[in-house]
């Protein structure tokens, strides 16, 4: 029986995956993925996809079994929310008596304008007040904080979107289908 030997990704093997559509990786070989990434907003950059279970804090252990099943424990950092857009979920710090506006500023300049379809029917998220924060089924006024919605600390259920696809009368794109 032959032994299997697992070498470390080279560079051409990084550059690779980052080419891949979906943003570097996800699906194959072992890794671990939701639809296209996760970006920390707060550094401006990529997670990579073996590490995003541990930086969202959803790696289940028997720290709190439930009948003998591993679960996930409490959130060490209720600093930090995780927002939904086009199939990316970017991860950012934002406090109970933000509000929306100051978040949506956050995400537009932690990195969320990277999610811009350049085939689009819209004209994309070219500033932060293009974005719509929707929380509990309810699009968030840019005036109101996220304690007023009721957000916990920490939610991590949290959807951004180009404000311009809520519009009257505005026509999903055409790869809609895919998380957008």
């Amino acid at each position: 029986m032959a032994a299997v030997v697992e070498s470390a990704p080279t560079a051409t093997t990084t550059n690779q995956q980052q080419q891949q559509p979906g943003g570097g990786g996800g699906g194959g070989g072992g890794e671990v993925s939701l639809g296209k990434g996760a970006w920390d907003c707060d550094k401006n950059e990529e997670i990579p996809p073996h590490l995003e279970a541990e930086v969202f804090e959803e790696i289940a252990t028997m720290d709190l079994p439930f009948e003998g099943i591993p679960t996930i424990p409490p959130r060490t950092n209720m600093t930090h929310m995780a927002f939904f857009c086009n199939g990316c979920r970017y991860r950012v710090e934002a406090y109970p008596d933000w509000t929306a506006a100051r978040v949506k500023q956050a995400l537009f300049n932690g990195g969320i304008a990277r999610s811009n379809n350049p085939n689009g029917i819209t004209p994309g998220i070219q500033a932060w007040s293009d974005i719509a924060l929707i929380y509990a089924g309810r699009q968030m006024e840019d005036t109101k904080t996220l304690e007023s919605y009721n957000v916990p600390p920490g939610c991590k259920v949290m959807i951004a979107i180009e404000a311009a696809k809520l519009a009257p009368g505005a026509k999903p794109d055409p790869d809609s289908a895919y998380w957008n």
